[in-house]
């Protein structure tokens, strides 16, 4: 899955870097919480374009094993607050409402693959907020296990 990352953001457009210290945009994956100290949104080239948006516990260098995101794709950028929806797929074709899910960090990685669920986004100022609740997501890399993640981010 970081090969994906890294593929996707090398092809990406750069559209908006922050950094953070505030705390107030974390995630839990496997047990383990994470704080967002850097934000990261773009949008893909390609084929079909889209919108990534990264949240990751430090600033990413080179290939760090350190640091772990939670990454957010979106056919578009929301505009609106309201609920979207977790396609339970990755790869597909997003509506306006539907995003994907993928995680990971230190050599493991993950992605949101299942019964579509239903998240919260905000928008306020431009800025996105995703409210994720409580899912299992697969893990990607062969003898890793799956891994539960819930989520509360904002870009920053």
């Amino acid at each position: 899955m970081a090969a994906v990352i890294l593929l996707a953001t090398g092809a990406c457009k750069k559209s908006d870097t922050t950094a953070n210290t505030s705390g107030k945009s974390t995630w839990t994956l496997g047990g383990t919480s994470y704080t967002t100290v850097f934000s990261y949104r773009n949008v893909t080239g390609g084929g079909s374009s889209n919108t990534l948006l990264s949240f990751y516990d430090s600033i990413p260098s080179g290939s760090n094993p350190n640091v772990n995101s939670v990454n957010f794709t979106f056919n578009t950028a929301p505009t609106a607050s309201g609920t979207y929806q977790l396609s339970g797929t990755v790869g597909g074709t997003l509506t306006a409402t539907q995003c994907e899910l993928s995680a990971g960090g230190a050599g493991k990685s993950y992605a949101y693959i299942g019964t579509p669920v239903n998240i919260t986004v905000t928008v306020t100022g431009g800025k996105i907020t995703i409210v994720v609740p409580e899912i299992t997501l697969k893990s990607t890399v062969s003898g890793t296990a799956d891994a539960k993640l819930s989520a509360s981010v904002t870009e920053i």
